[in-house]
Protein backbone atom coordinates (compact mmCIF):
# COMPACT_ATOMS: atom_id res chain seq x y z
CA UNK A 1 0.00 0.00 0.00
CA UNK A 2 1.56 3.25 -1.19
CA UNK A 3 0.61 5.27 1.89
CA UNK A 4 3.05 3.30 4.05
CA UNK A 5 6.29 4.78 2.75
CA UNK A 6 7.65 6.46 5.88
CA UNK A 7 8.79 3.99 8.56
CA UNK A 8 10.35 6.75 10.67
CA UNK A 9 7.13 8.76 10.65
CA UNK A 10 5.12 5.65 11.49
CA UNK A 11 7.38 4.78 14.42
CA UNK A 12 7.39 8.42 15.54
CA UNK A 13 3.64 8.23 16.22
CA UNK A 14 4.30 5.53 18.81
CA UNK A 15 7.07 7.57 20.40
CA UNK A 16 4.82 10.62 20.69
CA UNK A 17 1.93 8.55 22.04
CA UNK A 18 4.17 6.52 24.31
CA UNK A 19 1.49 5.73 26.89
CA UNK A 20 -0.83 4.35 24.21
CA UNK A 21 2.06 2.28 22.89
CA UNK A 22 2.95 0.99 26.36
CA UNK A 23 -0.66 -0.11 26.90
CA UNK A 24 -0.64 -1.93 23.57
CA UNK A 25 2.81 -3.41 24.21
CA UNK A 26 1.69 -4.84 27.53
CA UNK A 27 -1.34 -6.39 25.89
CA UNK A 28 0.65 -8.00 23.08
CA UNK A 29 3.27 -9.20 25.58
CA UNK A 30 0.60 -11.03 27.56
CA UNK A 31 0.20 -13.51 24.68
CA UNK A 32 3.83 -14.67 25.05
CA UNK A 33 4.50 -14.85 21.31
CA UNK A 34 7.38 -17.01 20.15
CA UNK A 35 8.83 -17.79 16.69
CA UNK A 36 6.25 -15.79 14.77
CA UNK A 37 5.52 -14.46 11.33
CA UNK A 38 4.45 -10.81 11.67
CA UNK A 39 2.00 -10.03 8.86
CA UNK A 40 1.92 -6.34 7.99
CA UNK A 41 4.88 -5.79 10.26
CA UNK A 42 5.54 -2.18 9.34
CA UNK A 43 8.77 -1.08 11.06
CA UNK A 44 8.57 -3.94 13.60
CA UNK A 45 6.78 -1.92 16.28
CA UNK A 46 5.95 -4.93 18.46
CA UNK A 47 8.98 -7.13 17.84
CA UNK A 48 10.30 -6.57 21.35
CA UNK A 49 7.26 -8.56 22.51
CA UNK A 50 8.10 -11.59 20.32
CA UNK A 51 10.75 -14.04 21.47
CA UNK A 52 12.69 -16.41 19.25
CA UNK A 53 12.71 -16.04 15.48
CA UNK A 54 10.76 -13.24 13.85
CA UNK A 55 9.86 -13.00 10.17
CA UNK A 56 8.49 -9.66 8.96
CA UNK A 57 6.14 -9.52 6.00
CA UNK A 58 4.96 -6.22 4.59
CA UNK A 59 3.65 -4.99 1.25
CA UNK A 60 5.81 -1.88 1.58
CA UNK A 61 9.52 -2.28 0.87
CA UNK A 62 10.00 1.06 2.62
CA UNK A 63 8.70 -0.33 5.91
CA UNK A 64 10.94 -3.38 5.65
CA UNK A 65 14.09 -1.26 5.32
CA UNK A 66 13.80 -0.34 9.00
CA UNK A 67 13.70 -3.97 10.20
CA UNK A 68 16.92 -5.08 11.94
CA UNK A 69 19.23 -6.87 9.51
CA UNK A 70 19.42 -9.94 11.72
CA UNK A 71 15.69 -10.55 11.19
CA UNK A 72 14.14 -12.10 8.09
CA UNK A 73 12.19 -9.68 5.89
CA UNK A 74 9.82 -10.57 3.07
CA UNK A 75 7.93 -8.20 0.79
CA UNK A 76 4.54 -9.71 0.10
CA UNK A 77 0.76 -9.50 0.15
CA UNK A 78 -1.13 -10.47 3.30
CA UNK A 79 -3.88 -11.97 1.13
CA UNK A 80 -1.40 -14.13 -0.80
CA UNK A 81 1.30 -15.09 1.68
CA UNK A 82 4.43 -16.42 -0.06
CA UNK A 83 4.90 -19.32 2.35
CA UNK A 84 4.04 -23.01 2.41
CA UNK A 85 1.33 -24.43 4.64
CA UNK A 86 2.14 -24.81 8.35
CA UNK A 87 5.38 -22.86 7.93
CA UNK A 88 5.29 -21.01 11.27
CA UNK A 89 4.67 -21.86 14.89
CA UNK A 90 2.52 -18.77 15.19
CA UNK A 91 1.31 -15.87 13.08
CA UNK A 92 0.86 -12.40 14.57
CA UNK A 93 -0.70 -9.34 13.01
CA UNK A 94 -1.36 -5.90 14.47
CA UNK A 95 -3.92 -3.54 12.84
CA UNK A 96 -3.26 -4.99 9.36
CA UNK A 97 -6.82 -6.32 9.20
CA UNK A 98 -7.98 -2.68 9.48
CA UNK A 99 -6.44 -2.00 6.06
CA UNK A 100 -7.78 -5.07 4.25
CA UNK A 101 -11.15 -5.27 2.53
CA UNK A 102 -11.52 -9.05 2.84
CA UNK A 103 -11.07 -10.19 6.47
CA UNK A 104 -12.19 -13.75 5.70
CA UNK A 105 -9.49 -14.21 3.09
CA UNK A 106 -6.98 -12.63 5.47
CA UNK A 107 -7.85 -15.13 8.20
CA UNK A 108 -7.76 -17.98 5.70
CA UNK A 109 -4.18 -17.10 4.72
CA UNK A 110 -3.02 -16.74 8.32
CA UNK A 111 -4.56 -20.10 9.14
CA UNK A 112 -2.89 -21.72 6.13
CA UNK A 113 0.66 -20.78 7.12
CA UNK A 114 0.47 -21.35 10.88
CA UNK A 115 0.94 -24.73 12.50
CA UNK A 116 -1.53 -23.94 15.24
CA UNK A 117 -1.94 -20.38 16.50
CA UNK A 118 -2.74 -16.90 15.22
CA UNK A 119 -3.01 -13.65 17.19
CA UNK A 120 -4.77 -10.73 15.51
CA UNK A 121 -4.78 -7.30 17.15
CA UNK A 122 -7.02 -4.57 15.78
CA UNK A 123 -9.06 -1.46 16.50
CA UNK A 124 -12.80 -2.25 16.42
CA UNK A 125 -14.89 0.10 14.33
CA UNK A 126 -17.31 0.91 17.16
CA UNK A 127 -14.65 1.46 19.86
CA UNK A 128 -13.75 4.99 21.02
CA UNK A 129 -10.48 5.00 19.03
CA UNK A 130 -12.15 3.31 16.06
CA UNK A 131 -14.83 6.01 15.84
CA UNK A 132 -12.19 8.73 16.20
CA UNK A 133 -9.95 7.28 13.49
CA UNK A 134 -12.90 6.83 11.12
CA UNK A 135 -13.73 10.51 11.53
CA UNK A 136 -10.10 11.42 10.79
CA UNK A 137 -10.32 9.21 7.71
CA UNK A 138 -13.37 11.09 6.45
CA UNK A 139 -11.32 14.28 6.73
CA UNK A 140 -8.56 12.85 4.54
CA UNK A 141 -6.03 11.55 7.07
CA UNK A 142 -3.06 9.94 5.30
CA UNK A 143 -3.52 6.53 6.92
CA UNK A 144 -7.08 6.34 8.20
CA UNK A 145 -8.64 7.49 4.94
CA UNK A 146 -7.47 4.14 3.53
CA UNK A 147 -8.63 2.04 6.48
CA UNK A 148 -11.49 -0.47 6.51
CA UNK A 149 -12.29 -0.75 10.20
CA UNK A 150 -14.28 -3.84 11.11
CA UNK A 151 -16.50 -4.73 14.04
CA UNK A 152 -15.75 -7.33 16.65
CA UNK A 153 -18.47 -9.50 15.12
CA UNK A 154 -16.84 -9.21 11.68
CA UNK A 155 -13.59 -10.65 13.00
CA UNK A 156 -15.25 -13.39 15.04
CA UNK A 157 -17.30 -14.40 12.01
CA UNK A 158 -14.19 -14.50 9.81
CA UNK A 159 -12.42 -16.74 12.33
CA UNK A 160 -15.40 -19.04 12.76
CA UNK A 161 -15.91 -19.32 9.01
CA UNK A 162 -12.40 -20.82 8.85
CA UNK A 163 -13.16 -23.21 11.72
CA UNK A 164 -10.72 -21.44 14.03
CA UNK A 165 -11.34 -21.80 17.75
CA UNK A 166 -11.19 -18.50 19.63
CA UNK A 167 -8.96 -19.29 22.57
CA UNK A 168 -8.36 -15.94 24.26
CA UNK A 169 -9.56 -12.34 23.90
CA UNK A 170 -7.95 -9.40 25.68
CA UNK A 171 -8.03 -5.64 25.24
CA UNK A 172 -6.82 -2.28 26.49
CA UNK A 173 -7.39 1.46 25.82
CA UNK A 174 -10.85 1.87 27.29
CA UNK A 175 -11.02 5.66 27.18
CA UNK A 176 -9.73 8.35 24.83
CA UNK A 177 -6.94 9.28 27.21
CA UNK A 178 -3.15 9.44 26.96
CA UNK A 179 -2.43 7.09 29.85
CA UNK A 180 -1.10 3.61 30.45
CA UNK A 181 -4.26 1.52 30.65
CA UNK A 182 -4.97 -1.87 32.13
CA UNK A 183 -5.25 -5.11 30.17
CA UNK A 184 -8.33 -7.23 30.77
CA UNK A 185 -9.97 -10.36 29.41
CA UNK A 186 -12.74 -8.65 27.44
CA UNK A 187 -13.08 -7.17 23.97
CA UNK A 188 -14.42 -3.85 25.26
CA UNK A 189 -11.27 -1.79 24.69
CA UNK A 190 -10.13 0.11 21.62
CA UNK A 191 -7.14 -2.19 21.03
CA UNK A 192 -8.23 -5.81 21.01
CA UNK A 193 -6.14 -8.95 20.52
CA UNK A 194 -7.73 -12.28 19.65
CA UNK A 195 -5.90 -15.59 19.82
CA UNK A 196 -7.38 -18.38 17.70
CA UNK A 197 -6.14 -21.92 17.12
CA UNK A 198 -6.68 -24.61 14.54
CA UNK A 199 -9.11 -27.31 15.63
Amino acid sequence: MEIFTDPDGYAKWYRIHDKVYESERRLVSSFKLNNCLDVGSGPAIFHETISGNKVSLDLSIFMLTSIPENEDRVQGDALNLPFRENAFECVFSSVTVCFIDDPKRFVKELKRVTKKRIVICYIPRDSPFGKYYEELGKKGHKYYSQAHFISREDLYHALQSEDMKINLVRSTLFQMEEKIDEVNDTDSGSFVCVEAVKQ
